[in-house]
């Protein structure tokens, strides 16, 4: 069985490099992180639509660790995508 993968989602300004999803993303094997067309100004649909296409397209169930603006886009997310969630860490 494959080991879940870790999503990382970042909120607002994305993370800089000494942030703690960051320093995951970097040291933790399988851990991703969402990317988002634009930090600065966020927009719920493009957002939300980023993660559900990163969470849909690993064939392995995922754990989100979410901080800020992230936590609300991953809780925005359709039931397709929220269905392949094993867990999260919201963090505000």
């Amino acid at each position: 069985m494959n080991p879940h993968r870790i999503i990382i989602v970042p909120g607002w300004r994305n993370s800089g490099p000494d942030h703690w999803q960051s320093l995951w993303a970097q040291q933790l094997p399988h851990a991703e992180r969402v990317e988002q067309d634009d930090w600065l100004v966020p927009h719920r649909e493009p957002w939300v639509a980023a993660l559900e296409q990163l969470v849909l397209s690993r064939p392995e169930p995922v754990v989100l660790a979410a901080h800020s603006l992230g936590c609300i886009t991953a809780a925005h997310m359709g039931p397709e995508a929220s269905a392949r969630v094993q867990g999260a860490l919201l963090v505000a």
